[in-house]
């Protein structure tokens, strides 16, 4: 029988001290399961103290012994050898805590590895097929052209359609050397002084035709005393432009898409609300992760590369700002909100800057 179980614990490590008398092994099935339901890193070092003897032994050692790392301890013992015993117990236990952690972590790695490996793939076929398309476009309209004999009106069209995809194209282009240039830590901005409510009024009307095309109602809400703030107008033009005509992409026909701006203590807040398609809670979290589409598919509606929202993310943070991603849930629209620093008053009387990149080399390098 099983006079004493005992754990002796030294930080996460433990050794299961146990007391049995009696050959009886199948009194100690419920001990040998315990030991066998133990994971593939775990082998919990068990010391015996028997008081039967060699025969004792055998028997113990034939119903445990496989089951976990067992020392045999006979009565009468010295308590500095049952000391050390468990601190042996111990040790082995720790290491095997360790081999846990390095399985766990290799195990994550693997998981990480064929995730990007996906990802990867994915992202290819989507490359292919957003630079096949624009190019078959116009590849076939100045073939068509190249026949002769057309009429203007059709002649104008093929023009109109040459001139857009190839447009798409050089877009799609230019994300990818933006996302380039922020991975390798290449950016520059032209930092001065930046009215957000001149900027967003310009890119609203811009916009407008595109909406308008949709029957989509592009509604403004500008406070113009909101700002300046510091910045590089270029690409705080390239955030809105990004977030609007992800607004107007996503949204159906006879939708809505609100553009704020406003200031919010010491942040100018500019966001861009639309009536469209959502986000699902389980891609809300990697809305701005580089490559990361919800629809992954190369026959999705949506056109593009899955990357504009992360350059958006990282040109705010340049700026010192914060954008973030908030919707109900698929097919309850989105808002997308940007927070960016008032421009301290001092600098309306510096000259402009040039801010780099916290990762791109010097000028002298």
């Amino acid at each position: 029988m099983v006079e004493l179980c005992d754990t002796v614990r030294d930080g996460g490590a433990a050794v299961l001290v146990v007391a049995v008398e009696g050959l009886d092994g199948g009194r100690h099935a419920p001990l040998v399961s315990l030991l066998a339901e133990q994971p593939p890193w775990s082998d919990i070092p068990v010391v015996l103290v028997t008081t039967g003897g060699e025969g004792a032994q055998t028997v113990l050692r034939d119903h445990l012994a496989a089951g976990g790392s067992t020392t045999f301890l006979e009565r009468p013992f010295r308590a500095v050898t049952l000391a050390s015993i468990v601190r042996v117990g111990l040790r082995s236990r720790r290491r095997q805590y360790e081999l846990r952690d390095i399985m766990a972590d290799r195990e994550r790695l693997l998981r990480e590895a064929e995730h990007a490996g996906r990802m990867k793939d994915e992202f290819l076929a989507t490359l292919s097929h957003e630079l096949r398309t624009p190019l078959s476009a116009i590849l076939g309209w100045a073939q068509l052209l190249s026949r002769g004999d057309r009429a203007v009106e059709e002649f104008r069209e093929g023009l109109a359609v040459i001139a857009r995809n190839a447009r798409s194209q050089t877009q799609l282009i230019e994300d990818l050397l933006d996302m380039s240039r922020i991975v390798a830590g290449k950016v520059r901005l032209d930092v001065q002084l930046v009215s957000p409510a001149t900027l967003l009024d310009g890119a609203v009307e811009a916009l407008r035709p595109a909406a308008e095309a949709k029957h989509i109602r592009l509604v403004k809400v500008l406070d113009p005393a909101a700002g300046p703030v510091s910045g590089d107008p270029a690409r705080l033009q390239q955030v809105v432009w990004n977030l609007m005509t992800n607004a107007i992409k996503f949204t159906p026909k006879g939708g809505k898409v609100h553009v704020r701006l406003g200031r919010v203590n010491s942040h100018v807040e500019i966001s861009v609300a639309d009536t469209g398609q959502g986000i699902g809670p389980g891609f809300l979290p990697h809305v701005f992760d580089r490559f990361r589409q919800a629809d992954g598919s190369s026959t999705r509606r949506a056109g593009g590369l899955g990357i504009g929202l992360s350059i958006v993310r990282q040109l705010v943070e340049l700026h010192g700002g914060t954008v973030r991603a908030e919707s109900p849930g698929d097919g309850k629209g989105s808002t997308f909100t940007v927070d960016l620093p008032l421009a301290i008053v001092h600098v309306e009387n510096s000259p402009a800057g040039l801010r780099v990149h916290p990762k791109a080399p010097s000028a002298a390098a």
